[in-house]
């Protein structure tokens, strides 16, 4: 997978997107529900984590490859399983996420077990606002990278 992050941001949140750890730091997972293979969790954005301070000053968004890192998250809870993305299929981001106006989120999913991979869709809404939709193949994180 290839992200590609413009000019200095990328140090802001570098140490958060490669540890995989963004859960109790930057979001907490309030509930979910699963059936078979879909399901809904619902979290809350933390608007006093410190990648606001440079995403943006007097306006902090929600960086795009933060609410990728949560969906991944997100989805290991849930399957108990670790994950890393392996191929981004389809990825729209609709509307920014700002925490201080949306802080509470859903996200809903479908998982699909193919051969040695996962297929994920996903969306992330904030009420009626519909922030990203994903379509994504996740591999189990303890396989060969590519």
């Amino acid at each position: 997978m290839r992200l590609c992050i413009i000019g200095g941001f990328y140090a802001n949140f570098a140490a958060y997107f490669n540890s995989g750890m963004l859960l109790t730091d930057f979001f907490t997972i309030k509930d979910f529900s699963i059936n078979d293979n879909t399901g809904t969790v619902s979290v809350k954005i933390n608007p006093e984590h410190k990648v606001f301070v440079g995403h943006f000053p007097g306006r902090p968004v929600v960086p795009g490859v933060f609410t990728l890192q949560m969906i991944k998250e997100c989805v290991e809870v849930v399957l108990n399983r670790k994950f890393r993305y392996s191929e981004l299929v389809n990825c729209k981001f609709s509307n920014v996420i700002l925490p201080d106006k949306m802080p509470y989120l859903q996200i809903e999913y479908a998982v699909k077990e193919a051969e040695e991979n996962i297929r994920l869709d996903a969306v992330v809404k904030s009420g009626d606002i519909t922030a990203l939709i994903l379509k994504a193949v996740l591999t189990d994180a303890t396989s060969a990278k590519e």
